[in-house]
């Protein structure tokens, strides 16, 4: 048996609308041998069956690899789903994972993105889900997707607020423009390449400009409620930047001091969860049991 280890991500931070994602120290395990049947264990009653996320990534990677074998699963999800933390992702590239895992290995780490890209429709959380760290991807012109791993300073402190409601990802996409003048693209284009320096840099000032989206987070804070709230919670006790986490409703805040104000976040009307996190470096991992 086999046990295979996915991480949560966020993504775009700010600028870096469906091209930037790094993964974070939360976790998806899936237990994992060869059957004769396709089993599903400790999952919801909606999510078990054909259409779960995990079993169809995994068919679709033995069609890949070029067989008809089927999985038993025992999952043990620490990623909530819905909160854009990357949680399809982690279920995407732990049934390909588990596919080629089970299988001498069939299919390389990159075979192994490319085909959870194209499941997700963007590389922005499948990248940081299969090779750890904070990622930049993009698809080329022929459909092939590429990444390039990117660094973030040490000193930067992360803190995930994860509420009790969710933001249905096609709502989220819903909301937005479906055009963008050219000085917003433009704008829009530089502070994604300085949120990438001052990240790099470990420069809180800079990334306090830098980070300013004007493409999806103006539209979607509206979809998340207290957001206002949280913020200026977490501004005035941290003196950082808080960030749209993919599609909300999960926010992420960047900086240098570690978030201690959680008395104050439970006068909310919503229950939150703050949490601190680190970057996941490693990427999706298996091992044996």
């Amino acid at each position: 048996m086999l046990s295979i280890k996915t991480s949560a991500s966020t993504s775009n931070l700010g600028p870096g609308f469906d091209c930037l994602g790094m993964a974070l120290d939360l976790f998806n395990h899936f237990e994992v041998e060869l059957s004769d049947h396709d089993e599903l264990i400790n999952v919801e009653a909606q999510y078990n069956n054909p259409d779960n996320l995990f079993l169809k990534a995994y068919h679709k990677a033995m069609e890949l690899i070029g067989k008809d074998d089927h999985v038993r699963v025992c999952f043990d999800c620490e990623v909530p789903t819905s909160r854009g933390l990357g949680s399809s992702s982690t279920l995407i590239v732990g049934g390909i994972t588990a596919a080629s895992a089970l299988h001498d290995n069939a299919l390389s780490r990159d075979q192994i993105f490319q085909l959870a890209s194209q499941m997700e429709g963007h590389p922005d959380n499948a990248s940081p889900c299969v090779f750890g760290g904070f990622q930049a991807s993009m698809k080329r012109e022929d459909r092939i997707f590429i990444h390039h791993s990117l660094s973030i300073h040490p000193e930067f402190v992360l803190t995930v607020f994860i509420p009790d409601f969710e933001v249905e990802t096609a709502k989220a996409r819903a909301i937005l423009p479906d055009s963008y003048t050219r000085q917003i693209a433009a704008a829009n284009g530089a502070k994604a390449i300085l949120t990438v320096k001052a990240l790099e840099n470990g420069d809180l000032d800079l990334l306090k400009e830098a980070a300013k989206d004007e493409i999806h987070e103006p539209y979607r804070k509206t979809l998340i409620h207290e957001f206002a709230e949280v913020e200026k919670i977490f501004k005035e006790n941290t003196n950082g930047v808080l960030l749209i986490s993919g599609s909300g409703s999960t926010l992420l805040g960047i900086s240098m001091n570690t978030f201690t104000a959680y008395d104050k976040m439970e006068n909310l009307k919503h229950k939150w969860q703050a949490k601190q996190v680190g970057v996941h470096y490693k990427g999706v991992e298996v091992y044996e049991i």
